[in-house]
């Protein structure tokens, strides 16, 4: 069997259940039994007082590690203290300033919040007074447009009405022209065939004058030449010369009725011809006052198509300016409210929507100072036995020097500090430098019982 097998089969002998101290004590009267009998021989006055001394010394010993464990337990609550002290003041600093700024998110949200909701009041009030503007403004545009619309409608009724007039007055002027032209000329056409009748009379009238004038100077001239003829006839001359004389009486009276013969017929030449001219001046008179009856009648048609084609453009000028009025009239209303409706969607679009508290910031839980445990009430062991070591510890396992490194290591345990949280803080603990070199960092209620084991297991060991 080896040494770790015998160490096993001692720390097997213990109950788990025992308090550390005893499990403590009990490994230490064991270890000096041990050493007590690996002390081997050496009798005499020189082994008593090796034995004493050995024993004062374990007491100063002793005595000097339990002072250096109260101090160091001392200590070790001091640090403790002020530990807790720190975390307290550092939680504390912590929880201030997380509160703070917990404060601080806080009143940032409220303050965004109520911005939005002054600039959310302030959109909703530009909103419907921007709404308010602009159906007043319709208003006014529709009505401003149906004023414009009646105007400009009265305006054309106006100008188709005085067009109407001038047209009125114009067909009464081209019939009274016409009329005028038309009894004109019928008089002058009766003129002209009042002066062709009288003309006529009168020549007819001459002629019948001449005709009977010269029926008289004939007659008269017959009754002369019977007068000249008789006288010669009655001288009751005979012969050649009466003869001559009567002959040259009837030839003169002859003469005379064959002139006035000639006179006659000339003067019927003269009435044919004056008859026929009239006639003629007659004819030309007739045709030319019915040529001028047709063109009369013709130019006051033209006039008369020309009226009606007048009153018909100006029929189609007042329906035309009608529907271009009520065009305008339709197109300005659909403009007022196409600009309101264009109004309306801009402000709709500058519109804000209302605004909608978001999650608020987290609030701060403080956090709890940790707890920082105080290393567990020193548990001195029993004073040294006289006679119980013997040697130095020069002479390998199981000296005196050995058992003290190990004291010292249960003590260093005993000065470590442990922190245990409350929470998810963690404190550290304090470690510490003990015994002969030896750098321990336990934490807990168990390290002495650690460390013993490891003095005891230090005695299997060849150094």
């Amino acid at each position: 069997m080896d040494k770790f097998e015998q160490f096993g089969e001692l720390m097997n002998q213990f109950d788990s259940a025992m308090p550390p101290g005893d499990i403590h004590r009990k490994l230490t009267d064991k270890s000096l039994m041990g050493l007590e009998m690996r002390g081997g021989g050496g009798g005499g006055d020189d082994g008593d007082d090796q034995a004493d001394a050995q024993y004062d010394q374990n007491k100063a010993q002793k005595r000097y590690d339990d002072r250096q464990l109260q101090r160091k337990h001392d200590e070790t609550i001091r640090l403790n203290q002020i530990k807790r002290n720190e975390l307290t003041a550092k939680i504390d600093r912590e929880n201030a300033m997380g509160q703070a700024a917990a404060d601080h998110a806080l009143a940032t949200h409220n303050f965004q919040m109520d911005s939005q909701w002054d600039a959310f009041t302030k959109s909703e009030y530009l909103y419907s007074t921007g709404r308010d503007l602009l159906q007043k403004n319709q208003r006014q545009q529709l009505d401003y447009n149906r004023t414009s619309f009646n105007l400009s409608k009265e305006s054309i009724e106006n100008q188709t009405f005085e067009r109407y007039q001038q047209l009125a007055f114009k067909t009464t002027e081209a019939l009274m022209n016409h009329k005028k032209g038309a009894e004109t000329g019928n008089l002058e056409y009766v003129q002209k065939l009042r002066g062709l009748e009288q003309k006529r009379t009168q020549a007819v009238m001459t002629h019948q004058a001449q005709r009977a004038q010269g029926a008289q100077e004939g007659l008269v001239m017959q009754l002369k030449g019977a007068m000249a003829e008789g006288k010669v006839r009655a001288r009751g001359v005979e012969g050649k010369s009466n003869e001559k004389l009567i002959q040259a009486t009837v030839a003169e009276s002859g003469l005379k009725q064959s002139m006035l013969y000639d006179k006659i017929t000339r003067s019927g030449f003269a009435f044919d011809a004056a008859i026929y001219g009239m006639e003629t001046a007659l004819r030309h008179t007739m045709a030319d006052n019915n040529i001028r009856v047709k063109y009369s009648n013709i130019d006051y048609a033209l006039k008369q198509k020309q009226l009606a084609a007048t009153e018909m453009s100006i029929g189609k000028a007042y329906a035309l300016s009608q529907k271009t009025t009520e065009h305008k009239w339709k197109g300005a209303d659909m403009q007022a409210r196409l600009q309101y409706d264009q109004g309306m969607r801009q402000l709709d679009a500058q519109r804000m929507i209302r605004p909608v508290a978001g999650p608020k910031p987290p609030s701060w839980e403080n956090l709890a100072v940790p707890y920082v445990a105080d290393p567990i009430p020193l548990e001195f062991g029993p004073d040294p036995i006289h006679g119980a070591m013997m040697g130095t510890s020069s002479q390998g396992m199981g000296t005196g020097g050995m058992v003290t490194a190990g004291l010292g290591a249960a003590a260093g345990a005993l000065m470590a500090g442990t922190a245990i949280t409350a929470g998810s803080a963690v404190g550290t603990g304090t470690a510490a430098l003990m015994g002969t070199g030896t750098a321990v960092g336990l934490i807990g209620p168990w390290a002495p019982v650690a460390v013993a084991a490891l003095a005891i297991g230090s005695m299997f060991i060849d150094w």
